[in-house]
């Protein structure tokens, strides 16, 4: 059996980067040859300890400064999509012409043009991964598909009929990147258009696992072959805490403050609140102030992730007590992993980007939920309702922020024990922790799922199939329509057919 050589292609940011990452080291410790690719801005600025994979870089048309340089988000993605395309084609070219030309592309579902770079540069077999929620991928594909419909604007309280596994949403919990009017249009046709062509036999990986979306997962087989093979995050052997400083992804893009780790070895079992909104959130003056009131009103110690970026939106005069008594801890970034493996946590307060979801999951720690935009409140939802590991805040809609009584309140139901959906949510907690190491275990459903695409993968080598370029595909189409239409054809056959009936039914007559 031939050995793929596999090159994966991540949206270039810390929270697409990373899940990527670790399908890499997995696909490597099954003696894969894999490749991973990232900007020459990452490339250059980023700290990686990726073991067995390869990295290498391509241009996003902003070499020198990456995304803070460009003039917006919009056009850094209509630069990533022009200039990547044809920097990666040139990735691809040159190794074809050496001893270990890539067999494979695996691309985030956010760069499709990555797999049609692929695929017209010689039919290379391409293969979408998605970073997201199988339930956010499933409302993407089926609004662009005509099968789901949002509940118009401003119709509060309207929700969509359930459909393949999802339940009924509001306009507020679908993923903002599918609205015309959100944030930054540019990502609207992408994200929509993730798995428009793939068809029934087409492989499409997620980041997710059987046991937490099974019902998910089962709708989407029915249109593409889709196959769990995440959690993508590293998780703890067992369910001990474990030491500090054991789990990393591998990618920093962002350094990391480790003085967190001995503070929180002072604080006792389950007692500090961690808080974190991820590498790219915004929050801004108005929500920091409700954030800081209603941590400060629970009267627990608290460790909380401020980046640089955010720093002058904090309201330090609320905070300087707490911090200067120990019983608060700001940090620009922290080692979240070591975090949550640690014994001191007792919930996470989070946005609910994907990545942290499963690192939660993980690690057996309950969630405190504030979506703020993209998939995170259809996530923040399966937290609250189908799994059962955490809370979900509601905002105040005149004000858009989350209130800090709200905050309050749904901390000490997941930190005070006397409140029955802290056991509660601890115990699911726990019991996803154990299914997550489950599934990644040898033999587990996820390690199944992984050997599966190999054995697909080396069948292809094997038996020289390759993806038609979509001119390739346009070509034979063309070919087989003309063919059709020829004295003889299928369908020249067919209309002689129909006209011996029109002359025999008139004849009847």
């Amino acid at each position: 059996m031939s050995t793929a050589n596999v090159l994966l292609v991540p949206y270039p940011c810390q929270g697409h980067i990373n899940p990527m990452l670790q399908f890499a080291k997995r696909l490597a410790s099954k003696g894969v040859p894999v490749t991973l690719v990232v900007t020459r801005f990452i490339a250059r600025t980023a700290r990686f300890d990726a073991g067995p994979v390869r990295v290498a870089s391509i241009s996003d048309g902003h070499d020198d400064g990456g995304l803070p340089s460009a003039g917006s988000v919009d056009e850094y993605v209509e630069k990533l999509e022009s200039t990547g395309s044809a920097s990666l084609a040139a990735l691809i070219a040159a190794a074809g012409d050496g001893p270990a030309p890539f067999t494979h592309v695996v691309y985030d579902s956010f760069v499709h043009w990555a797999g049609r770079t692929a695929r017209e540069l010689g039919g290379l077999p391409a293969v979408p991964f998605s970073t997201q929620s199988c339930a956010a991928s499933a409302v993407y594909h089926y609004v662009n598909s005509g099968l789901l419909d949002a509940p118009p604007a401003g119709e509060v309280g309207a929700r969509s009929d359930p459909f393949a596994g999802l339940p009924g949403l509001e306009r507020w919990e679908f993923p903002s990147f599918m609205f015309h009017d959100g944030p930054y249009p540019a990502l609207t046709a992408p994200a929509l258009a993730q798995f428009a062509d793939r068809g029934a036999g087409d492989w499409v990986l997620v980041n997710s696992f059987d046991e937490l979306e099974y019902e998910v997962l089962d709708g989407l087989k029915c249109h593409f072959k889709v196959r769990a093979i995440g959690p993508c995050v590293p998780v703890p052997d067992t369910d001990d805490s474990g030491d500090a400083d054991r789990f990393n992804y591998g990618a920093n893009l962002l350094d990391p403050e480790d003085t967190c780790i001995k503070w929180l070895d002072a604080k006792s079992p389950r007692s500090v609140v961690y808080v974190s909104f991820g590498s790219d959130a915004y929050l801004g003056a108005a929500q920091m102030e409700e954030l800081a009131r209603g941590l400060l009103a629970i009267g627990k110690p608290f460790l909380w992730v401020v980046r640089a970026s955010e720093e002058a939106e904090l309201p330090r005069h609320l905070l300087d007590a707490a911090t200067a008594s120990g019983g608060a801890l700001l940090v620009r970034w922290s080692p979240q992993l070591d975090v949550l493996a640690h014994r001191a946590v007792g919930c996470f307060v989070t946005h609910c980007g994907w990545n942290s979801t499963l690192e939660a999951l993980g690690f057996g720690v309950p969630m405190v939920a504030l979506p703020l935009w993209t998939d995170q409140p259809i996530n923040a939802r399966l937290v609250e309702e189908a799994w059962g590991v955490g809370v979900r805040a509601r905002r105040n809609a005149s004000e858009g922020v989350f209130p800090r009584g709200e905050i309050e309140q749904c901390v000490r139901a997941i930190m005070e024990d006397e409140d029955c959906r802290a056991a509660s949510a601890r115990a699911a907690a726990r019991r996803l922790s154990d299914e997550a190491r489950a599934v990644l275990a040898p033999g587990g459903a996820s390690d199944k799922k992984l050997g599966e695409f190999l054995e697909y993968a080396c069948a292809v080598m094997d038996n020289g199939v390759t993806e038609p370029s979509p001119f390739e595909a346009a070509r034979r189409w063309s070919e087989a329509a003309r063919a059709a239409v020829a004295v003889g054809g299928s369908s020249d056959q067919n209309l002689d057919e129909f006209v011996d009936f029109l002359r025999a039914s008139a004849g009847e007559k």
